[in-house]
């Protein structure tokens, strides 16, 4: 949940110093609309109250109802309300937002930490910075520099705060360019909610599904391995492709793919389709977008145990060993061999599963990375 104006107020009241523990305000950019409110921020609550060293209080810097009407990617909101949206919406939001970083700028100082997830804009940090109290963080993943993001002050604010967290060594790479103190913590999987969902998903004994999971975004690179894939489903008639997270009329109509659809999912729709996939596919663009994608969808995948196939590319290859937690493939002909291997030896994708779970476990849990957050954040109030 986000901070409301009432505990912030509470904060300000009590202040860090009425604990024995640190404090820190994670602030996302419009809570739950991007996956990243989740995964670099929400799923490290039950960790935070936990934790005699450190307490967070969760808040976001854009509101997630109005994000989600403003942007409306669902395609759920009437012609009508769009119009009026159109008219009506812009000065809103403009006012909340400049209401919600006020709320935010007057809470900041009782706090140790100020942790900023994913959200551009250098005001909200020159402002933070003024005060000349809590430490400030900033939390990057993706290629966020390259042209198709819209963060042209992120150089300069890069090197302003006073510290960076980011998703993995190739982003970090760019950080450094900016800021000496900079911190890889991947993402988490999720482990631990799959879990608690892992005996009540039962797989078709009869099917082989290879899964993809991801947004219409990004659904290019699965695009560009089909014709690889198309020949399998040919000679493998119990072979079924289910892609999560894009509609059906997005992918091609061809003569031997059988594919099934959903476009949307929240985080219990998600785990539950992964544990039903038996191979996880995650493709990937050769160039730097992908180069900056982290693990987090062979990660998932992992955790459903589903066998991955992932591409030979960006950070993948830091992760799965190849033919131990995973294959990995370079070329689509390597595409075509190795799912059909996995297709054709259903113990070998199975033992390759499990030991992907297992990688997951020993590393990745919420447990381990939330244990790095903190070590970055002790690293950041230590300068």
């Amino acid at each position: 949940m986000s901070a409301t104006t009432s505990e912030i107020k509470e904060r300000q009241r009590c202040g860090p110093a009425a604990h024995k523990a640190k404090s820190t305000l994670i602030v996302n950019e419009a809570g739950l609309y991007w996956p990243s409110g989740m995964v670099r921020a929400m799923q490290y609550n039950p960790f935070f109250k936990n934790s005699l060293k450190w307490q967070a209080t969760f808040t976001t810097r854009h509101s997630e109802f109005l994000t989600r009407l403003a942007l409306d990617r669902d395609g759920l909101t009437s012609r009508l309300v769009r119009k009026l949206c159109r008219r009506v919406l812009p000065v809103y939001v403009t006012w909340w937002n400049r209401k919600q970083e006020d709320e935010i700028v007057a809470s900041a100082c009782k706090y140790h930490i100020i942790h900023i997830v994913k959200s551009p804009g250098i005001r909200l940090y020159r402002r933070l910075l003024e005060l000349n109290g809590p430490r400030l963080v900033m939390d990057i993943n993706d290629a966020v520099w390259l042209p198709s993001f819209p963060w042209a002050d992120l150089p300069e604010t890069l090197s302003i705060v006073h510290g960076v967290i980011c998703e993995n060594e190739y982003i970090a790479e760019y950080a450094r360019l900016h800021n000496p103190h900079v911190f890889v913590v991947p993402d988490s999987p999720q482990v631990e909610v799959f879990d608690t969902f892992r005996d009540s998903i039962h797989r078709n004994p009869h099917q082989v599904v290879l899964g993809w999971i991801g947004g219409s975004q990004n659904l290019e690179p699965l695009l560009g391995i089909l014709e690889a894939l198309e020949p399998l489903f040919g000679r493998y008639p119990q072979l079924h492709l289910r892609v999560v997270g894009a509609d059906q009329a997005m992918l091609p109509k061809n003569r031997y793919l059988r594919y099934s659809c959903i476009p949307r999912f929240d985080q219990v729709k998600m785990i539950r389709e992964v544990l039903a996939f038996d191979i996880g596919l995650f493709p990937l663009m050769r160039n730097d977008d992908g180069r900056a994608r982290g693990t987090l969808k062979a990660l998932v995948y992992m955790s459903g145990q589903a066998a991955v196939v992932a591409e030979n590319f960006g950070q993948n290859p830091s992760l799965i060993r190849e033919g131990v937690n995973g294959v990995l493939a370079s070329s689509l002909d390597e595409w075509h061999d190795k799912v059909e291997y996995l297709i054709a030896n259903s113990e070998e994708r199975l033992a390759l599963a499990d030991r992907g779970l297992d990688t997951v476990r020993r590393g990745f849990t919420a447990g381990h990375i939330f244990k790095r957050i903190i070590d970055a954040y002790d690293c950041v109030l230590a300068q």
